[in-house]
C-alpha cells in the first residue's frame, strides 16, 4: 500500500510504523486516528529503534533487519 499525502505528511508519520500497522491489517483512517491521538497527548513518531523493536518489526512485515547505531 503506497501511503496517502495525509499519512506522508502527519507530525508522527514514520515509514516503519506504517509499514507495520498496515502489515497487520490497519486502514489509513485507522492510522490517522491513531497517530493523531498520539500526538494530541505529546508523544512522536514510533521510531522502532531497539533490537526486540526491530526484530518485531521485520516478523510482522518480512523485511530484514537494518543495523542501527
Amino acid at each position: 500500500m503506497k501511503p496517502t499525502s495525509a499519512i506522508l505528511t502527519h507530525s508522527n508519520y514514520d515509514a516503519d510504523d506504517y509499514a507495520y500497522l498496515t502489515a497487520k491489517g490497519w486502514s489509513d483512517d485507522e492510522i490517522l486516528a491513531r497517530w493523531s491521538e498520539e500526538a494530541a497527548r505529546g508523544n512522536g513518531p514510533c521510531r522502532w529503534e531497539s533490537a526486540s523493536a526491530r526484530a518485531k518489526l521485520a516478523a510482522v512485515t518480512g523485511r530484514k533487519q537494518k543495523k542501527h547505531g
